[in-house]
C-alpha cells in the first residue's frame, strides 16, 4: 500500500537530522574511522593525479511499517575497481545535469527505478575523495515518500537492498573484513555486515558519517524499539 505521508517516527528523524545537515560536520573524523588502512598512501598518490571528477550518491531512507530502512545497491561484476561493490545509488556528474542533486536524482531513478518527485532532499553530508577513481562523491541524504518499488538497472545493477537504521546502529559495525582488491591484492577492510553483504570503503565511510549524526538525534531512542 503507497504511503501518502512519512510517519512520524521518520517525519520526526528526518527533521532532527536536517537540522544537523546545516552544522559542522564529522565527515573527517567519521570517515577515517571506516577507512581502509592504505588510504593515506593512496591519498599521497592522488595528488600527482589530474583534477578529480565531481559525483554524487544518495543516502536514501524510506519507512517500511514501523521499520526507518537505507536502500543500497550491488554494482555488477566488471571491468572496473569498484566491481561487485555495495554502494548507494549514484554516480558521476554530466553535462546535462542542472547540480549534484539532479545528478544523485537522476542516477538513483536510471539504477533503481525511483522517481524524482517521489524524494525530498533534505541536506547533504560532506565530500568525500575516493583516489582510485580519482572522484570527489558529495552524498546527499533523501526521504522516499511511500513504499518504494524497485526496478534494477540489469546493466548496472546486480541486487537492490535494504537494512534497517535500526541494524546499523546497534549490530552493523565490523572490522578486519577480508577482500580481494581490483589489483588481486587482499586487504583487511573495516566495514558493515549485512546477511552476505559488506559495506566497506567509500559507502561505509559516507555510512559512518550518517550513523554518527544519527545518533546525535534525540528520537534515536525510538530506534531501539524496533530491534
Amino acid at each position: 500500500m503507497h504511503q501518502k505521508s512519512k510517519p512520524d517516527i521518520l517525519l520526526k528523524f528526518s527533521a532532527e537530522f536536517a537540522a544537523l545537515l546545516t552544522k559542522r560536520l564529522p565527515g573527517i573524523e567519521a570517515h577515517e574511522r571506516l577507512a581502509p588502512s592504505n588510504r593515506s598512501e593512496l591519498l599521497k598518490l592522488g595528488k600527482n593525479s589530474p583534477p578529480p571528477r565531481m559525483s554524487s550518491v544518495l543516502v536514501l531512507l524510506y519507512r517500511e511499517e514501523d521499520s526507518v530502512k537505507l536502500v543500497f545497491t550491488k554494482r555488477c561484476e566488471y571491468e572496473g575497481i569498484h566491481s561487485g561493490q555495495v554502494s548507494f545509488p549514484g554516480g558521476k556528474a554530466e553535462p546535462e545535469d542542472s547540480g549534484l542533486i539532479d545528478t544523485a536524482l537522476r542516477e538513483t531513478q536510471e539504477e533503481i527505478g525511483l522517481f524524482s518527485k517521489d524524494i525530498d532532499i533534505i541536506g547533504k553530508l560532506s565530500d568525500l575523495y575516493v583516489p582510485p577513481s580519482n572522484f570527489i562523491i558529495r552524498p546527499f541524504v533523501g526521504i522516499y515518500e511511500g513504499l518504494p518499488h524497485f526496478i534494477p538497472n540489469p546493466e548496472e545493477v546486480a541486487e537492490i537492498f535494504s537494512v534497517p537504521l535500526s541494524y546499523l546502529l546497534h549490530y552493523g559495525e565490523q572490522i578486519n573484513h577480508p577482500v580481494t582488491m581490483s589489483n588481486g591484492m587482499k586487504m583487511q577492510v573495516p566495514g558493515f555486515k549485512f546477511g552476505h553483504h559488506l559495506i566497506w570503503g567509500a559507502t561505509a565511510m559516507i555510512l559512518s558519517e550518517f550513523l554518527t549524526l544519527a545518533t546525535w538525534c534525540p528520537s534515536i531512542a525510538n530506534f531501539s524499539n524496533q530491534l
